[in-house]
């Protein structure tokens, strides 16, 4: 029963230091879209009408490749970049701000 104890404890140990481990890595993936992919979510952000979320929802969704998943707070931030009429570059700017701050 003792031996039982010590391998459920030295696996939850193991577990909990693995998690600890590999969590701050998926934060620093958020921001590994190369510069030709902050261009495209860019250019797919200029095409959405005003505040239109589905459109800005959809241009995010193109831009999650290779399994990188954005916190809320980066959505919303790349949200906020869309709300108005804005230069392209300014859009550009402003999302690839938002990828580069949630790295931090």
């Amino acid at each position: 029963m003792a031996d039982l104890h010590k391998i459920a404890v030295t696996t939850l140990s193991v577990l909990w230091i693995m998690g600890a481990i590999t969590l701050p890595l998926a934060t620093a993936q958020e921001a590994a879209l190369s510069e030709g992919d902050r261009h495209g979510l860019a250019a797919c952000l200029v095409k959405c009408p005003d505040g239109d979320k589905a459109c800005i929802n959809r241009c995010m969704s193109k831009s999650q490749i290779k399994g990188v998943v954005w916190s809320d707070a980066t959505r919303a931030c790349i949200r906020a970049c869309r709300i108005q009429n804005a230069a392209n570059e300014v859009i550009f700017g402003c999302a690839s701000g938002c990828l580069d701050r949630m790295v931090r």
